[in-house]
């Protein structure tokens, strides 16, 4: 785990054949609590809050490894001098493997809030949301995407959805493939205030 906690970190500053899927709520005491949401696994697998009629469903012999929450990157907050600015926090993750070939295609999804704590603003803000695929002890894949979260005015919380198509790795050594999420806080998280009307 350290080894991959330093990819995070890393990562930073240099620079899911028929699916089996299922979702999962975070189990770090810094993550928000929530069940399973339907609309958050609509969006995921279908890309609308609703199935489409004409869909199959697939078939499932693809072995797809459950998503963990790397310690630590369950929550991220941003402080100033008068006390917390705001925090992002896990939810809950899902994940779908398919089989194209010799290789394993990986979706991963997360779904996060962001939360105004009480030196915080109305605004815009960008969460950097981490994906990672291992292999024993040997990171395959790692993707970094910054999501766009707005919390309006009069409002002190937002639900966010990211959702990672593009990771393709060899089926050798599936066995011991391993899939990560987390809060990345080297990945430039920023913030836009709200203008108010004039």
């Amino acid at each position: 785990m350290a080894h991959l906690k330093a990819i995070f970190l890393a990562a930073g500053v240099a620079a899911l054949t028929g699916g089996c899927m299922s979702t999962g709520t975070s189990s770090s005491q810094n993550a928000a609590a929530g069940g399973t949401d339907s609309s958050f696994l609509n969006i995921f697998k279908y890309g609308g809050l609703t199935k489409p009629e004409s869909m199959k469903e697939e078939d499932e012999d693809i072995e797809c490894p459950s998503v963990q929450i790397l310690d630590g990157t369950a929550a991220l907050r941003a402080e100033s001098g008068a006390g917390v600015r705001h925090q992002f926090s896990v939810v809950q993750t899902a994940r779908e493997c398919r089989a194209e070939g010799n290789n394993i295609v990986i979706k991963m999804g997360v779904e996060g809030r962001a939360l105004l704590g009480p030196s915080g603003s109305p605004g815009t803000f960008t969460v950097p949301v981490r994906f990672v695929a291992k292999r024993g002890e040997t990171v395959v894949a790692s993707k970094l995407q910054r999501q766009s979260v707005t919390i309006p005015a009069g409002e002190t919380q937002q639900s966010f959805i990211t959702i990672e198509e593009g990771m393709t790795i060899p089926k050798a050594g599936a066995a011991e493939l391993e899939l990560f999420v987390g809060l990345d806080a080297s990945g430039g998280a920023t913030e836009k205030p709200v203008r108010k009307k004039r």
